[in-house]
């Protein structure tokens, strides 16, 4: 091929108490890029859009550009190419950098016809996001490429797909102000008490079980975090309002998407996610934060091609 286009969608990390472990992909938002083979040597990101002037276009600080680039590595691809870059994700806590790196790392082998399965090329994205949020996890990139949900360790660099709920409909709530994934890891706790990871353990368990039997009811009850949401939930003005706010307006659930600073729901219903969200952007109102909505549910097919 010499030119084509790739998706690969947002994602919420941990889903409330799997820190670093599960995530999930989001439809209905993500990161479009267009490739085209050049011959001149090395990465050129001809433009971005959507992302309000914000990231570089020096391939070696994107995670796009990083991670396109470990791909022609591995393929030993002397060729280079020229990309485009379609941001369509709403703010910080939705895998917007795993996004970018994802659909970098999947366009360069279709590109280059590298054979490469969504699961070798994983490691390749995840690099390129730990180079911009410090620390090498799967929680995002894991889901964004294999679609649904997915879980991952980040010591053995395992990711494992566990399917998706047909039925369950997330709520994003996206506050106007960004929070930087390195900022909202300085404040966990290096040492928890044993009942709050007891407790998470539990719920991070249950969550992988209700995936498995297609339980939106338990999958959304067992999103109760005891360990970073206390923590993070301070650098989110209104968070304790608008978690009030989705569980009072009928919400299964409801933690921090990722590390913040978007907040997500989960109901079986789409009338009711539309019924949850709107109370959850008053509830961020009231604290005088303007916040973006959407009401979506979960991409089953991740990293793809499109026309």
């Amino acid at each position: 091929m010499s030119e084509l286009r790739v998706f690969a969608p947002a994602s919420v990390g941990n889903i409330g108490p799997a820190f670093d472990i599960l995530g999930m992909a989001l439809a209905e938002m993500g990161d479009t890029l267009h490739f085209r083979r050049s011959s001149k040597a090395g990465i050129q990101i001809e433009k971005i859009s959507g992302d309000g002037g914000l990231l570089p276009l020096k391939a070696e600080e994107n995670t796009a550009g990083i991670a396109a680039q470990a791909v022609l590595d591995q393929l030993k691809v002397r060729e280079g190419l020229v990309m485009t870059i379609d941001k369509a994700i709403p703010g910080s806590g939705l895998g917007s950098s795993a996004a970018s790196a994802v659909a970098g790392a999947f366009g360069v082998n279709l590109l280059f016809e590298g054979g490469l399965s969504k699961l070798a090329l994983l490691p390749l994205a995840a690099v390129a996001e730990s180079k911009v949020s410090g620390a090498l996890f799967f929680d995002n990139i894991g889901p964004s490429m294999m679609g649904g949900i997915t879980w991952s360790h980040p010591q053995t660099k395992e990711v494992v797909p566990l399917g998706w709920i047909e039925g369950a409909v997330i709520v994003i709530a996206t506050p106007d102000f960004p929070l930087l994934t390195r900022e909202a890891r300085t404040v966990l706790p290096q040492s928890i008490p044993m009942p709050d990871f007891i407790s998470n353990m539990a719920y991070a368990a249950m969550i992988s079980w209700a995936v498995a039997k297609g339980d939106v009811a338990r999958f959304g009850r067992s999103i109760n975090d005891r360990v970073a949401e206390p923590a993070r939930s301070k650098l989110i003005k209104g968070f304790d309002d608008v978690k009030q706010a989705a569980m009072s307006s009928g919400a299964l659930g409801c933690s921090i998407s990722g590390a913040g600073a978007s907040v997500f729901a989960v109901s079986d219903d789409l009338g009711k996610g539309a019924k949850i969200g709107e109370a959850m952007k008053a509830a961020f109102e009231k604290n005088k934060v303007n916040a973006k909505l959407r009401v979506t549910r979960m991409d089953k097919e991740g990293a793809r091609l499109v026309a």
